[in-house]
C-alpha cells in the first residue's frame, strides 16, 4: 500500500469527565445531556459543551445508530481487499468510490495482509456480485486479492477501556442477515433511519422538520422501531489514533466445532475491557474480534493469553491495524 498511516506526535488528552462522557455515550448515545450529567457528576450545560468540544476535536468520529440491517432485507458482506500496482492518486480514487458507494457501511484503510476493510450491504448474493462487478471493472487491475465473508452474528461490547473497568456488559446481538425477520418500512421510517444512522443524537424536533411530521409523531415511530429490533441501539464510534488508542482488528479461523470452547473465549472477550467488538462470519475467517489499546504491550499481552487459553480451537489468526476510517453507516442507501 502506497498510502502510509500518519502518526499523530501529540495524542488528545482526556481528562475523567470526558472519559465518563464518551462511555456514556457508547452506552446509549442518545440519552439526553440531562441523564449524563447526573451520572458524570457535570451540569447540563457543562456536558453539552464538552461534547461538542470532542466532536469539534474530532475525539468522536461518529456518533451512530446501530442497525438489524437483516429485518430491513440486506445481507452485509465483509470483504477485504490488497492492493497491487497502485499510487497514491489511485489509491484515494479507490477509497473515494467506496466511501461514495450507497452500498458500503464502513470503510477503512488497514496495514497487514490487506489495505482495505469494507462492509457492503447487498439484498442479495446476484446484487453483491452486481456491485464487486462494477469495482472490479473500475480497479480490478489494482486488487491483488479480495476476500468475501457474510457476517452472520455480532456482538457490540461496551468500551470499557474508557473507565478503566470491566462491566461485564454487551449488547444485544445483531443479524446481519442470518436470521431475517423482515419489518414492513414505509418511507416515512425509512427517512428517520437514514437521519438517525447520520446522526444518533440529532434532535426529534429537526427530524420532524426534515419529514414534515410533528415531533410527537417522530418520537412514537422511533419507539416502534425500537420495539421491532430494526433500531438496535445508539454508540459512540471514536477516533481511537486522536486519543492514543491503536485499533486491532483480529480475524480467526477455528480448528474445531467447538461451541462450548467458544463460548469461552466468547466469554473471555466480553470480560476484557480493551475487546468491543465480536462477530461470527462464514467465509474464509470464523470470528473477527477489534481490539483497543493505548499501548502495543497490552494487545501483546491479550493475544498471548488468547493463544494460551485457547489454542485447542484456534487454528489460525491474522491481525489487521486499522489506519484510517472513511466512513461507518449502518444505512448508508437512505436518501434524506
Amino acid at each position: 500500500m502506497v498510502m502510509k498511516k500518519y502518526l499523530k506526535e501529540k495524542k488528545i488528552r482526556l481528562d475523567l469527565k470526558d472519559r465518563k462522557i464518551l462511555y456514556e455515550l457508547d452506552k446509549d448515545a442518545r440519552q439526553p445531556a440531562s441523564r449524563i450529567a447526573r451520572k458524570v457528576g457535570l451540569s447540563t450545560d457543562g456536558v453539552n459543551y464538552r461534547i461538542k468540544k470532542l466532536l469539534e476535536n474530532k475525539v468522536i468520529f461518529k456518533l451512530m445508530t446501530l442497525l438489524d440491517t437483516a429485518k430491513l432485507g440486506f445481507t452485509t458482506y465483509k470483504i477485504f481487499f490488497r492492493f497491487q500496482n497502485t499510487t497514491s492518486r489511485m489509491e484515494k480514487n479507490i477509497i473515494n468510490f467506496l466511501k461514495d458507494h450507497p452500498n458500503t457501511q464502513l470503510v477503512t484503510t488497514a496495514e497487514g495482509m490487506f489495505d482495505l476493510n469494507v462492509n457492503v450491504l447487498a439484498g442479495s448474493a446476484e446484487e453483491l456480485n452486481t456491485i464487486l462487478n462494477e469495482f472490479n471493472n473500475k480497479f480490478g487491475k489494482y486488487i491483488a486479492e479480495r476476500q468475501v465473508d457474510i457476517m452472520v452474528k455480532s456482538n457490540f461490547f461496551f468500551r470499557d477501556y474508557f473507565i478503566g473497568k470491566s462491566s461485564i456488559q454487551y449488547r444485544k446481538p445483531m443479524y446481519f442477515g442470518s436470521k431475517p425477520e423482515p419489518v414492513k418500512m414505509d418511507e416515512t421510517n425509512k427517512k428517520i433511519i437514514t437521519f438517525l444512522a447520520k446522526d444518533a443524537r440529532i434532535p426529534t424536533v429537526k427530524i420532524a422538520s426534515g419529514i414534515g411530521l410533528s415531533p410527537d409523531a417522530i418520537a412514537d415511530r422511533i419507539r416502534k422501531l425500537e420495539k421491532s429490533g430494526v433500531i438496535q441501539n445508539y454508540v459512540l464510534f471514536p477516533n481511537s489514533e486522536d486519543i492514543g488508542y491503536t485499533w486491532n482488528y483480529v480475524m480467526m479461523r477455528f480448528s474445531v466445532a467447538d461451541q462450548e470452547r467458544e463460548r469461552t473465549f466468547f466469554n473471555f472477550c466480553r470480560a476484557n475491557q480493551n475487546v468491543w467488538f465480536y462477530s461470527r462470519m462464514i467465509g474464509q475467517w470464523d470470528v473477527v474480534i477489534n481490539i483497543e489499546t493505548e499501548e502495543h504491550e497490552t494487545f501483546k499481552n491479550i493475544m498471548t493469553q488468547i493463544k494460551r487459553e485457547f489454542s485447542d480451537i484456534i487454528k489460525e489468526y491474522s491481525i489487521l491495524q486499522i489506519s484510517k476510517t472513511y466512513k461507518f453507516n449502518q444505512y448508508p442507501m437512505g436518501n434524506v
